[in-house]
């Protein structure tokens, strides 16, 4: 059952970013630069994470410090720059524009809107089609890392996802990871 929902959805997905790239000059160059520099085969659908029912805002962090929110309630992405309301049906390739003018993008048939800006100071900074955020059915969204070489990392809290949740999809192979992380354990010292 949980192959048969990826084919799915990388089906979904390659249709998706053939009639975004159609519509859209911006991400049909950052697309197409992205795959003249990786190859299609490295656009592909990490497991998903069923943000539903989550608690407004799940935190989504793509390379290394650009932020924007998803909240369920009103199915809305946002950042600091502007919004989008990802509808039932719709999907969001999230990435920048090439050449790189350090915003993030949403992508989607009727456009993009410009999320948030980041600091293209940092080593990682998001890729060219970096994730995907995609209303399915009427109350079901998922994200999706597309393999980016930067990464993404998710936070929030869900029911669905037993409560408090960081993921954290990351690049690097099983040896060696390319986020660091350190998990810190705090208590009251008396």
């Amino acid at each position: 059952m949980q192959e048969t929902f990826f084919r799915d959805l990388e089906s979904l997905l390659v249709d998706q970013i053939e009639r975004i790239a159609a519509s859209n000059s911006d991400f049909r160059e950052a697309f197409e630069t992205y795959v003249q520099q990786y190859g299609r085969e490295k656009i592909r659908v990490s497991e998903p994470t069923d943000l539903r029912d989550s608690i407004d805002p799940v935190a989504l962090i793509l390379g290394r410090n650009c932020i924007a929110t998803y909240s369920d309630s009103a199915k809305l992405l946002k950042g600091s720059l502007g919004s989008a309301t990802v509808s039932a049906g719709e999907f969001y390739i999230l990435g920048r524009r090439e050449p790189q003018d350090a915003k993030l993008m949403a992508w989607h048939l009727a456009g993009g809107v410009e999320l948030q800006e980041y600091n293209s100071r940092v080593d990682t900074i998001p890729s060219r089609v970096h994730g995907m955020l995609a209303n399915l059915e009427v109350g079901r969204t998922i994200y999706c890392d597309l393999g980016s070489s930067a990464g993404s990392v998710l936070a929030g809290q869900s029911p669905n996802l037993g409560g408090a949740f960081v993921r954290i999809y990351d690049p690097g192979s099983g040896s060696a990871n390319s986020i660091k992380f350190q998990r810190i354990f705090t208590s009251n010292l008396h």
